[in-house]
């Protein structure tokens, strides 16, 4: 019995690799590695207690759990190797295909109970399971040349070679019990210890590092099997069967959980207190971590670049902002995946290391470049990225606070002195049209009157735009069919266009359908294409198009080829009261803007000087 004791040592090594790995890097290859080591840890552990009281390793009641859990580990494997190293993760179609093949596994394991006088399951779905391993880590054995990566895949197939000799080979020349231990005990920990140390190279550990915390964690991880074994054992030797025993049997269950959470509790300060005397990087980053940031978003860059630049030997640090960073990156950054030149040949750094802010949104992130980038270096850019997207939203929310007070203002003061304009501007038209119903007066006379009247119609219509930008936005909500305003937004402007020798174009799509204001948003795409037909030259196109997006939006698309907006402007061209045009006031994109916001949507816009400007409105499609 007292040698069920190893498989219990071996499962807690196992589950130590598994929580260090996730605690490391985020990423996810980690995620299915640590999955496949609890999993396996959990079935190891499973088979040293029922040992330990008193069962064979390889009775029923061991195989048959083990055997389904088996087929769990396959899928864990089969996702994790097709996605090895840093690669697309598997598609759902191989996916499905992946998760009914399970299903045909379970079945057949359940029925077998993995007993080696029945190797059903063996020859069916273990076999090719094995094979497809071995395939698919041979292709990405190839496409590596990283040597971790290489000592994961050859583990990865030690592990199922050796599974597959053990229950299809090992029982036909009588070795079945004695095969189950020897892959029970030294292939699961050499495994554990192979890839747990490879995958935690990669991870930039240093061995002196992820020994120390891995006899930390395995500690832990212990004691709190031996004190839920020794509560269980109690409960059963101590309390008389009965009502009495199955209440201190439940009480029992909660005593892991307990320890569990008291080791978690206790980590930090054994970290410091034991770990960090052992290890000077562990020290020196404890130390650059413990002090808060600064309040301002501009003083908490500086100080947490300063700090990662000490933890890493004078790497040279930076900030980039969200929007300073290539779009081919921002997907992988905003998941929180920190990245390596190594990896990824093209990066402008030696790593990236994404700040998330709240609701994971990408803020920005730390370059890193020279110096020493180890894991250290890593943890604490990780831990002060994120402190630092909380200043700079922070910052972001209160200047946007600020702005929205101004703007609040600005449109009382605006409104009040539009309606003050209105009336006696209105008065002022009608005057003027009755005396020039009225006088009887030459041509070039009539001129200055009818200079008079449209200068009074651009005031009317400026101190329109004023009002209505000072106005709040009430909509009405209905179902829009996108063709249909931009077909009618095509016919109300086309009149006004021709004059100045500018056609709008259609762009065919598939059907459409949005929610909101049809009056609204086709205000707002009137004023784009009136924009757009003022920056162009005579006998240009504009172009109007819609498509659906890839996260369930719709984009509708204003196209010119005039002279584009500079760069220094291009960030302005929202604001209110912000025009170019001698003519203009500066409101027409910022009630678009103001439009296309309240319909749960956004704006963005692509220009440049001499080609042409493009607007883009996003807006959430119908669920």
């Amino acid at each position: 019995m007292i040698v069920g004791l190893i498989p219990l040592a071996v499962a807690t090594v196992g589950a130590a690799y598994a929580v260090l790995v996730l605690r490391g890097w985020r990423r996810r290859d980690n995620l299915m590695f640590g999955l496949l080591a609890l999993t396996d840890a959990t079935m190891t552990a499973w088979r040293g207690v029922n040992v330990l009281t008193g069962g064979s390793i390889i009775g029923r009641g061991v195989m048959l759990p083990c055997a389904i859990a088996s087929v769990a580990l396959s899928l864990i494997t089969l996702e994790f190797v097709a996605a090895f190293p840093r690669r697309r993760p598997m598609s759902w179609r191989w996916r499905g295909a992946m998760l009914a093949w399970g299903a045909i596994g379970v079945v057949l394991a359940a029925r077998s109970g993995n007993q080696p006088n029945d190797l059903i399951a063996e020859l069916v779905y273990f076999g090719p399971v094995t094979f497809t391993v071995f395939v698919v880590g041979a292709r990405a054995f190839v496409r590596t040349q990283r040597r971790d990566a290489r000592i994961v895949i050859a583990a990865l197939w030690f592990r199922w070679g050796l599974g597959f000799a053990v229950y299809a080979i090992a029982p036909a020349f009588g070795l079945f019990e004695a095969a189950v231990w020897a892959e029970t005990t030294v292939g699961a920990l050499v495994s554990f210890v192979v890839i747990g140390t490879a995958v935690l190279r990669s991870d930039l550990f240093s061995l002196r590092s992820s020994a120390a915390e891995v006899v930390t964690i395995a500690t832990i991880v212990l004691g709190v099997k031996l004190g839920g074994g020794a509560a269980v054992s109690a409960a059963l030797l101590y309390v008389e069967p009965g009502r009495a025993q199955e209440l201190a049997l439940f009480g029992a269950t909660l005593v892991p959980l307990t320890l569990a959470a008291l080791g978690y509790a206790m980590f930090p300060r054994v970290e410091r207190r034991v770990l960090a005397g052992l290890d000077e990087r562990r020290a020196r980053r404890l130390g650059v971590q413990g002090d808060p940031l600064p309040a301002d978003a501009g003083a908490a860059i500086a100080e947490a670049a300063r700090r990662i630049s000490s933890i890493g030997d004078g790497a040279t640090v930076r900030w980039l902002g969200a929007s300073k960073l290539a779009a081919a990156h921002t997907a992988q950054l905003a998941l929180g995946e920190s990245l390596r030149k190594d990896e990824l040949p093209e990066l402008p750094a030696d790593f990236l290391v994404p700040a998330l802010g709240a609701d994971r949104a990408l803020v920005g992130a730390f370059s890193l470049d020279g110096g020493l980038v180890d894991r250290d270096t890593y943890l604490v850019a990780r831990d002060l990225a994120a402190r630092v997207a909380v200043a700079v939203q922070r910052a972001e929310a209160v200047s946007e606070l600020h702005d929205a007070r101004r703007l609040a203002a600005l449109g009382q003061f605006a409104a009040a002195i539009a309606h003050d304009i209105r009336t006696p501007l209105t008065s002022i038209s009608m005057n003027v049209q009755i005396l020039r119903r009225k006088l009887q007066l030459s041509d070039d006379d009539r001129e200055h009157l009818d200079i008079a009247l449209e200068e009074l119609a651009r005031l009317d219509r400026s101190v329109a735009e004023i009002l209505d930008f000072a106005k709040p936005v009430k909509l009405t909500s209905e179902p829009i069919d996108v063709a249909e305003l931009i077909e009618s937004t095509r016919r109300q402007l086309t009149p006004v266009l021709f004059d100045r020798g500018v056609v709008v174009r259609i762009e065919p799509a598939s059907p459409l359908t949005v929610h909101g204001d049809p009056q609204r948003l086709r205000q707002a795409l009137t004023n784009l294409v009136d924009n757009a037909a003022n920056a162009s030259r005579p006998g240009a196109e504009v172009t109007l198009r819609a498509s659906a997006t890839d996260d369930h939006h719709v984009a509708i698309e204003v196209e010119d080829h005039g002279r584009g907006i500079g760069a220094d402007d291009l960030v302005r061209i929202f604001e209110p009261f912000f025009t170019t045009r001698p003519d203009g006031t500066g409101l027409g994109l910022a009630i678009v803007h103001k439009v296309v916001r309240a319909h749960g949507g956004d704006i963005t816009v692509r220009s440049t000087l001499g080609t042409g400007s493009t607007f883009t409105i996003t807006l959430p499609a119908p669920a």
